[in-house]
């Protein structure tokens, strides 16, 4: 099992704060009626359940299992990109699915929107 060595696990809390600060401004208690997406990473229903975690969608109010259900998911399907620190990939993920690459170029206003968060940092 691979593991984040120090360096990479604060690069990786960086990231979740710009990933929180685009999807939420970081309120743990967002909620988006239209998408069902909730906390602070604005976390949908199959996202949650694409990620295999072993308690409810509501609990993705709580910062900590919400960072759970992106880690597992983002290791689902961009393990290299996790392990390795790609945030640009990560984010893209994120914002469009699994099939993100297919669409990439309507991925990018939102990835601008993660790397200025980032670089803000």
């Amino acid at each position: 099992m691979m593991t984040l060595s120090v360096a990479q696990a604060n690069d990786m809390d960086k990231f979740f704060r710009a990933l929180g600060e685009v999807e939420s401004s970081n309120k743990a208690t967002a909620y988006n009626k239209k998408e069902n997406a909730i906390g602070i990473y604005q976390i949908r229903k199959l996202y949650f359940i694409d990620s295999a975690q072993p308690f409810s969608h509501k609990d993705c109010y709580n910062p900590k299992l919400a960072r759970k259900v992106c880690e597992a998911y983002f290791k689902r399907y961009e393990p290299q990109a996790y392990y390795l620190g790609d945030f640009e990939t990560l984010a893209r993920l994120h914002n469009a699915g699994p099939a993100w690459a297919k669409k990439k170029h309507l991925t990018n206003k939102y990835w601008g929107k993660v790397k200025k968060a980032l670089d803000s940092q």
